[in-house]
């Protein structure tokens, strides 16, 4: 009952279509003559699947978002896509009415008629069925008919033959064994059918699974493909943006340079040029009053000369005055002589002794105490703590060594991300510098390079923590600021770092700020003389600290 009243809507739909459709079947067979609108035209013999695919369709009630009071029957647009993938499309902007939210995005738009031919085609295999169904009917009432005929002729026979009951009994069991056969026969027969629909919905949804699996795949290929053209175009547009932008900083800084150049030689000459003109003034206007004045300035050098002659001899007398008195003296009192001879020379050693004690105690004391100007950031402890720090390890800790409390490299590095050679290398350094710690060998010093933000700093840290050491950070650019009082500054950095117990990573950023050549003539004296103080105390094998540079040039 069910299979006749769906059959009967799918046939009322086909008629509503045709008749709607007839207006124009006039216009599209003109259009045909003139001009072949269809190409590689096939019909379609194979209608099991539209009617499996229609089948699956789960129907459902559900609201609008822009019509939330008017309840709808139908087929969700997810539900569509996934059994009928061509019946969808998305819309990445699908625009509502006024007065509701704008758009929406990625809206799924059911193609009403991709679902109706599919309908029709479920339609058309209906109809295949019902009339080979209709056939076999057919046949099986014809045999009935037949069976009742014969039946019916028995009974005539045995209601004029008495005398032949027992035959008469064998026919009758003979034509219901015979019925019965007919009727385990269409029982068969309706079985294979059965059987044969099954295994046809099986295979057209089979089919109809890969077909959908196939276009799944197809569609994320696409879009992985499109999203990854996409990603390299964002990537090189990025890439030559900052090119030219840093191109453009480049050039920038380069005409700023020249022009600040320009500007100073233009001033170095105007200058020159003008003491040259005031230095010939000032001569010119000095040889005029000078001629001008001559008999004056002469009586006036022969009148201090004179006075200058006077003073003289009169100091010069007073002087062997008092040589000859004190000879005297001397040569009459030589015990006093030597005593207060002694005494000047034991005062003056004192004051020399006592100038430079205080000078090594003061240094001595701002090593173990004070902290360097240049540095910036140490792990180094101050002398009552250094001390506590110290006794601490003799109690609880007295058999460890003073490497044994640095942790594992590759712990400590695990979460430095870096790239693969370059973390090798680094570990490389951190096993060879702890090494050479623990067998007091000289420190290799190291130059890291690299743009701001890549972990110079982290890695610097990370080294004098697995080393054993303590770490200072100093900055190049609070060299040139101290001026001359930069290389004093600098000796007193080395030696506090020399005296550390347990030894000092030394980490100078920024260290092009005073490093550079000394044969391209530009640096200043101040900057020539930090760059040798540092090269005097960094010169030679060293174990009591190591040296790390870090630029980004």
């Amino acid at each position: 009952m069910l299979f006749s009243t769906t059959l009967a809507l799918l046939l009322l739909l086909l008629a509503n279509l045709l008749s709607t459709t007839s207006s124009t079947k006039d216009d599209i067979s003109h259009a045909t003559a003139n001009n072949q609108i269809y190409l590689d035209v096939h019909p379609v013999t194979n209608t099991t699947s539209f009617l499996e695919t229609l089948r699956k369709l789960p129907l459902s009630t559900y609201r609008l978002t822009n019509d939330k009071d008017r309840t709808r029957i139908g087929v969700i647009g997810q539900d569509l896509a996934r059994i009928i993938p061509d019946a969808v499309s998305i819309l990445p902007d699908r625009s509502l009415p006024v007065g509701k939210k704008p758009t929406l995005r990625n809206f799924p738009s059911v193609n009403e008629p991709t679902v109706f031919w599919h309908s029709v085609g479920a339609t058309q295999e209906l109809a295949k069925l019902m009339d080979r169904l209709q056939i076999e009917t057919d046949d099986q009432m014809q045999r009935i008919a037949t069976i009742f005929s014969e039946i019916n002729h028995f009974e005539q026979l045995l209601s004029l033959t008495t005398g032949e009951n027992s035959t008469l009994r064998m026919r009758e069991a003979a034509a219901k064994a015979t019925i019965i056969k007919n009727e385990m026969e269409m029982e068969l027969l309706r079985a294979k059918h059965e059987k044969e629909r099954a295994e046809i919905t099986r295979a057209a949804e089979e089919e109809q699974l890969r077909k959908n699996e196939e276009m799944t795949l197809a569609r994320i290929r696409r879009e992985d493909e499109a999203a990854r053209l996409q990603a390299e175009r964002a990537m090189l547009s990025k890439f030559e943006a900052s090119q030219r932008i840093e191109k453009a900083k480049i050039e920038a800084a380069e005409a700023v340079a020249a022009i600040e150049n320009e500007k100073r030689i233009l001033f170095h000459k105007a200058s020159e040029e003008m003491k040259v003109k005031t230095a010939r003034a000032v001569a010119i206007a000095k040889a005029e009053a000078d001629r001008a004045n001559e008999d004056i300035h002469l009586r006036r050098l022969r009148a201090e000369s004179e006075q200058r002659r006077k003073r003289n001899i009169a100091a010069i007398n007073a002087v062997f005055t008092h040589l000859s008195t004190s000879l005297s003296d001397a040569v009459n009192k030589p015990k006093e002589v030597l005593t207060f001879v002694g005494y000047i020379c034991l005062l003056v050693s004192s004051i020399f002794v006592a100038r430079e004690t205080s000078k090594l105690i003061r240094s001595i004391i701002e090593s173990f105490i004070g902290r360097p100007q240049l540095v910036r950031e140490t792990t180094r402890k101050s002398l009552p703590w250094s001390l506590l720090a110290y006794v601490k390890q003799l109690l609880v800790h007295p058999w460890r060594s003073k490497c044994a409390a640095a942790k594992s490299i590759d712990e400590t590095f695990s979460d430095l991300i870096l790239p693969l050679e370059l973390k090798t290398r680094v570990l490389e350094l951190a096993h060879s510098a702890r090494n050479a710690n623990k067998h007091q060998a000289p420190y290799r010093h190291v130059l890291l390079h690299g743009p701001p933000g890549t972990g110079k700093t982290l890695v610097a840290k990370k080294l004098a923590q697995v080393i054993g050491i303590d770490y200072a950070l100093m900055s190049g650019g609070d060299v040139s600021p101290l001026g001359a009082d930069a290389v004093t500054q600098i000796h007193s950095l080395f030696a506090w770092a020399k005296h550390s117990q347990r030894g000092v990573l030394l980490f100078i950023d920024e260290a092009e700020c005073f490093l550079g050549s000394r044969d391209t003539g530009l640096m200043t004296a101040t900057a020539h003389n930090a760059l040798n103080a540092l090269l005097y105390n960094t010169g030679g094998d060293r174990r009591d600290f190591m040296l790390v540079l870090a630029t980004n040039r």
